[in-house]
């Protein structure tokens, strides 16, 4: 059984209507979030209780913000209490009238079909009629969540979620109390199934009622992705150096040690023996630590391997294309200088094919 959760703080009476056209298209239970609105709004939520039987409404004393009202479904449906008794997972919605009765209903469709699975509504946000302050909330940021976690997000801001029950377990101890809380939701993620559904965008009145503040909340936002950014981009750099020394080392071995004085092609096999094993290192560096928590579920990650040395063979060779070009692009500029700034620049977007492409879940 899914129940459908909607969080809300100070809703319209449009709230009442809402309630009752899902009760008329579902049996499943709805549990209804006071995130602390003010007196006004008590009767708004007590008609949209009445509206419907199988509506249970709990509240904050005070506004705690979207993450922590998420939370408290999530501690009401997991205690199994009363109406949500062998709950399996929830459907979370806005109060706002973004979500569509059919919309809300195909999630819990898709989670009750994939039980184990996190189910997004995902917008579309290429149209005339999307409000900027939505937009901007999503569209620049995909990519950062991309670099970040691995996965193509259609929509990261989407409020109509479906969340299997063991996830809402984890989802509790996972920081985060206003809306920074659903972005954290994406990053800890991990190898999880993830199903994407295409759902109408909907705008009433210009978004206004939405309770989004682009610049505070897209900061907090920022900041829930600087972590993994950053600790991957150190561990990644991590894995490289050593790659590097390894590389290094046993080269020198090699040539002190295995393929004496004139040996043939001496020099040639000391690089290509030395190489192979630093590439085979790196490798495991980063399938099994760097990007272990996008791969750790991932049922394909046999298939990282020919992406990955195809990655290094495409490097290779525009490491040699950028450098030759440069040099005759730039020739007061030394040569080993030129190659540092391609291999650096080339370095970088290797981080970002590997953690987007060749490590995916």
């Amino acid at each position: 059984m899914v129940a459908i959760v909607i969080p809300a703080l100070d809703p319209d009476d449009r709230l009442p209507g809402y309630v009752a056209a899902l009760r008329a298209a579902t049996d499943a239970p709805i549990l209804l979030v006071d995130d602390g609105s003010g007196p006004a709004a008590a009767p708004v939520f007590d008609r949209a209780a009445a509206a419907a039987t199988g509506v249970s409404v709990v509240r904050h004393d005070v506004n705690r913000g979207k993450g922590r009202a998420l939370k408290t479904a999530f501690a009401t449906l997991l205690e199994g209490s009363g109406a949500f008794a062998g709950c399996t997972g929830c459907v979370t919605a806005d109060a706002d009238g973004q979500h569509e009765v059919a919309d809300v209903l195909a999630c819990a469709r898709a989670l009750e079909e994939k039980p184990e699975a996190l189910v997004l509504g995902c917008r579309r946000f290429d149209g005339p009629d999307v409000p900027w302050r939505s937009s901007f909330g999503n569209n620049w940021m995909r990519s950062l969540f991309r670099m970040a976690t691995g996965r193509r997000f259609l929509d990261t801001q989407t409020g109509l979620r479906g969340i299997p029950a063991s996830f809402m377990r984890e989802l509790m101890d996972v920081p985060g109390e206003r809306f920074e809380f659903e972005s954290r939701m994406l990053v800890v993620l991990g190898g999880r199934e993830l199903v994407q559904l295409p759902i109408r965008t909907v705008y009433e009145d210009g978004n206004k009622c939405s309770h989004f503040r682009p610049l505070v909340d897209s900061a907090k936002i920022l900041r829930v992705l600087g972590r993994p950014l950053l600790l991957g981009a150190a561990a990644f750099t991590a894995a490289s150096l050593a790659s590097f020394g390894v590389d290094i080392g046993l080269f020198c071995l090699l040539r002190e040690r295995v393929f004496r004085e004139g040996a043939p092609a001496r020099l040639f096999l000391c690089v290509a023996v030395a190489r192979c094993v630093s590439v085979a290192f790196n490798y495991v560096c980063n399938r099994f630590v760097v990007f272990r928590p996008a791969t750790a579920r991932a049922s394909g990650g046999g298939r990282s391997l020919p992406r990955y040395l195809a990655l290094a063979a495409v490097l290779l060779f525009l490491s040699w294309l950028f450098t030759k070009c440069g040099a005759a692009a730039f020739p007061g500029v030394s040569v080993p200088v030129v190659k540092a700034v391609v291999d650096l620049a080339l370095f970088i977007a290797s981080y970002v094919v590997q953690r987007a492409f060749v490590f995916r879940p």
